[in-house]
């Protein structure tokens, strides 16, 4: 197929005026300004639309969607907490799996093509047939009770992802946080991330509650632990980064959630393991953290990518990155939308490690993108970021969906 549209961004760096993308079933095959049609071929024409990449959404809880305005604010990081522990009980594998479809396509709408979502519970993919972008299901692992058989749990979900392969589906690996996972935990899922190639990703460093409760003070967040849990590394008085460098617990190219609490010294630990930092400016807000440290990671030069985090605990119920990049880009005024726009797209694509398959509208790259109604003769990169309409189409792995307008 020949998509000729009015304008194709292919990166940061190159923009077509006019732009046509030739896409041979999942993977884009050629890109350029004056490309023509050969003998059969579809023609999509799409003279008023800007095509760019799709993007690529580091860390997500689609299943918690239905808990939007659910929760409040409380007193701390703790007792909001506390709030979401009961409210799990209603959350049945039907409503996490409805959590999931609107999800994604709210998120599509807004030109995401590509979620790594933490899966607290299984159970809400049975009965799973597709969803609206890709996603990286992180197989999400806590031993405060019992002991998780890990490598059994990631045969199933291998197996029940090789039952849909039309599914643009894929699989990740995630202990919860060191709070409420064991140093063994983190190791051996560490070690099953190294062996098969899967994304490692992990919350760390989200909240003061938890960086006291790692250096050995009674916080409110001890009590939400069982009483007679076993961990004797929770009185060693670490960092949570000098927790995971004490304890082996992370592989190379960790995906990090949050990084709030993170100090200059913790940084060649991060830089050695080529770990990036997920920060999610609209939970952030509204967590009213204190400023998010991003010259510290900068001193460093470890990647720093938006992501979404929980409606649970975010005004961003669509899951819009849009949204995220523009509270990012308030708070930091330093940074451009171009570096943001790297924020959204190569930089999160390289943490996955497809780093030549997404990211970029380039030849041999999956045909993921997204095509935006924006003024031609401005920058599409602030012209979009800055758009508050839906998107008019999206594609993912070669298919295109139209976005109907009511």
């Amino acid at each position: 197929m020949l998509i000729c549209a009015g304008a194709l961004l292919e990166s940061t760096e190159k923009i077509h005026r006019p732009g046509c993308l030739r896409i041979n079933r999942e993977i884009i095959t050629e890109v350029g300004s004056a490309l023509t049609p050969q003998a059969g071929e579809e023609v999509l024409h799409l003279p008023e639309i800007t095509l760019a990449p799709g993007w690529i959404n580091l860390h997500a809880h689609l299943e918690l969607a239905s808990l939007h305005k659910k929760l409040t604010l409380g007193k701390d990081f703790a007792s909001w907490l506390e709030q979401l522990l009961s409210q799990l009980p209603a959350l049945t594998p039907e409503v996490r799996r409805q959590s999931i479809l609107n999800s994604t396509h709210l998120a599509a709408l807004s030109g995401t093509t590509s979620i790594l979502s933490i899966l607290s519970q299984r159970a809400a993919l049975a009965g799973l047939t597709s969803t609206q972008t890709r996603v990286w299901w992180a197989l999400e692992m806590i031993d405060l009770h019992e002991k998780p058989s890990a490598t059994e749990l990631l045969d199933q979900a291998t197996s029940w992802i090789s039952r849909h392969p039309n599914a643009p589906w894929h699989l990740a690996l995630s202990p919860h946080a060191p709070y409420t996972c064991s140093p063994a935990l983190f190791r051996q899922l560490s070690l099953l991330s190294a062996q098969n190639h899967l994304p490692f990703t992990t919350h760390l460093g989200e909240s003061t509650e938890e960086s006291e409760l790692l250096a050995g003070v009674d916080t409110p967040l001890r009590k939400l632990l069982p009483a007679d849990l076993k961990r004797p590394d929770l009185a060693e008085k670490n960092s949570p980064v000098s927790w995971c460098c004490q304890h082996d617990a992370l592989p190379a190219n960790p995906i990090l959630a949050h990084g709030n609490e993170i100090s200059p010294t913790d940084l060649p630990f991060l830089k050695e393991k080529n770990a990036t930092i997920v920060h999610c400016p609209a939970s952030h807000h509204w967590f009213q953290r204190k400023p998010f440290p991003l010259t510290t990671f900068q001193s460093q030069q470890i990647p720093v990518v938006l992501g979404t985090d929980s409606p649970a605990s975010s005004s961003n119920l669509g899951l819009d990155l849009r949204q995220e990049a523009r509270l990012f880009q308030k708070s930091q005024p330093a940074v451009t939308p171009h570096q943001i726009w790297q924020m959204i797209t190569t930089l999160p694509a390289q943490a996955l490690g497809q780093g030549k398959t997404l990211g970029a509208l380039l030849p041999g790259r999956w045909a993921d993108w997204v095509g935006w109604r924006v003024p031609l003769d401005q920058d599409p990169i602030s012209a979009i970021l800055q758009s508050i309409e839906p998107a008019e189409l999206t594609c993912v792995g070669g298919k295109i969906t139209q976005h109907e307008k009511i």
